[in-house]
């Protein structure tokens, strides 16, 4: 599911006004078994009460949302849809909150105290030099629009070529997780970064915050139960915002999909016929249960095993995976998780295992069941998600780019099966290409597990180059 890991930004509003002020900052600690993690809440007074920020510094998450947060006598309470939790606390009328964070089935003390400006943890993100910086160049133009009745609005960013009229417009679909317009993680801003490459070569670029996230509401819907569908829905929202305006060639609009964008990209050109291209920024060609299990096999399986241990060992990361894809039910998840590694087990010994696995396998999935608990119904489409379905009914113009230094969608299988696909449905108008040094963001990695953060490049300009070389010359052509 997009979602926020923890702890989130809202919007707080008071029923009472105390006569000790409530504004300012607060700290706690969330203790969750050896996890230690600081909260701060920022209160500010404002018309209609108050505002709030709530952020995880050890996390480097700043200014993240809640939903509904009141203060009732001295009662502060802060419901998180994204996360079934929240934040209970009472308040002394002073400088102290005594309280419960929850999040799922879990329930944690935080009780929280009253800051000095110069106590307050600052965000210590760094700024890379591709971020970009005015003056851009070009027109930037923030935006909001609302879906039809009104329940979901949006937040976006529009960036045009200057002094063109007739520029082909994208909408950039982001990967999975709830993020901002800008694709913001460690001081990057791929999705904005993106955009300048792009626009500064012609090609306007619509970036929208995704729901619950910048100024995009979460809808009136359970977001616990969202889908690929959901945001294959909120991308038809934005292309009708497109429709709408007189500055736009209705007939020069496309999609560029990342990650998950590349499965919701598809989704939505079958049905959509006002997209007239696609690209894929590692997009999954093959079906979401293998793309999973590979993933999970990388964490739990050591390196270098025989092949008749490499498959004993595979065999158990898939059967634990299999439940996810079975239900949306928790309980019923980790039932049948229980019951896969109790019949592996029968015949592997303990010494056996720890020589084919980091970690105790039924612990581990267990931990991640728990971890995506809100987000099982996300999880259960995706696995059971075909792209060829979709890919085989798309006619028009479709470019899929992938980084050979990706672990996340691994480039020769997922580059092959969009090719297989898309050929299988005689689409004609296809290129798909492996670009050599780059990871999952499109950054130019030294090795394949070199970390995102690690990396100042933010999306490598060769990359974007070849998407805006290609939508001028063949994504509009047709």
């Amino acid at each position: 599911m997009k979602k926020l890991t923890i702890f989130f930004a809202t919007v707080l509003f008071f029923s009472n006004i105390q006569a000790q002020e409530i504004s300012g900052a607060w700290m706690g600690t969330l203790k969750a078994g050896a996890v230690k993690l600081r909260i701060v809440i920022r209160i500010s007074k404002t018309e209609k009460g108050y505002s709030a920020l709530f952020d995880s510094p050890d996390q480097k998450a700043f200014g993240l949302m809640v939903n509904k947060t009141e203060l009732v006598k001295d009662s502060l309470l802060c419901d998180i849809q994204l996360i079934k939790g929240g934040y209970r606390a009472s308040w002394d009328g002073k400088d102290a909150l005594t309280g419960t964070f929850t999040q799922g089935l879990g329930s944690f003390p935080l009780d929280m105290k009253k800051l000095k400006d110069d106590e307050i943890p600052k965000a210590e993100v760094k700024v890379r030099a591709q971020t970009p910086k005015e003056p851009f160049g070009y027109l930037a133009e923030e935006v909001e629009y609302d879906n039809a009745d009104k329940t979901i609005h949006y937040g976006a960013t529009l960036t045009k070529p200057n002094n063109q009229t007739s520029f082909p417009t994208v909408i950039i679909i982001s990967g999975s997780g709830t993020q901002d317009r800008d694709g913001s993680m460690f001081g990057h801003k791929s999705y904005a970064v993106l955009a300048d490459l792009l626009t500064k070569q012609g090609v306007a670029v619509l970036r929208v915050d995704d729901r619950g996230a910048g100024k995009s509401t979460l809808g009136n819907g359970d977001p616990t139960k969202l889908t690929s569908v959901d945001f294959a829905y909120d991308v038809n929202n934005s292309i009708n915002y497109l429709l709408s305006r007189t500055d736009i060639d209705k007939n020069k609009i496309g999609l560029v999909g990342h990650s998950e964008g590349g499965m919701i990209a598809p989704m939505v050109a079958v049905k959509n016929k006002s997209v007239t291209y696609l690209v894929f920024l590692a997009g999954p060609g093959i079906s979401g249960q293998d793309i999973w299990n590979f993933q999970m096999g990388r964490n739990v399986i050591k390196p270098n095993l025989s092949e008749s241990d490499n498959a004993l060992a595979t065999d158990v990361v898939n059967k634990l995976n299999e439940p996810f894809a079975q239900s949306t039910d928790y309980n019923t998840i980790t039932d049948k998780m229980k019951a896969n590694y109790t019949d592996w087990k029968k015949n592997v010994s303990d010494s056996k295992e720890k020589e084919l696995l980091y970690a105790n396998p039924e612990e581990s999935f267990l931990k991640i069941a728990k971890q995506f608990q809100n987000g099982l119904y996300w999880l259960n489409f995706f696995l059971k998600y075909q792209p060829a379905e979709n890919l085989q009914k798309i006619n028009i113009p479709v470019l899929a780019l992938n980084g050979s230094f990706d672990i996340q969608i691994t480039s020769t299988e997922n580059l092959a099966g969009i090719d297989a696909a898309l050929k299988k449905g005689g689409n004609k108008h296809y290129q798909t290409k492996e670009l050599a040094g780059l990871n999952h963001l499109f950054q130019t990695s030294k090795f394949k597990a070199q970390s995102y953060e690690a990396i100042d490049e933010t999306f490598n300009p060769e990359a974007a180059t070849i998407v805006a070389n290609w939508i001028l010359s063949e994504g509009i052509k047709k």
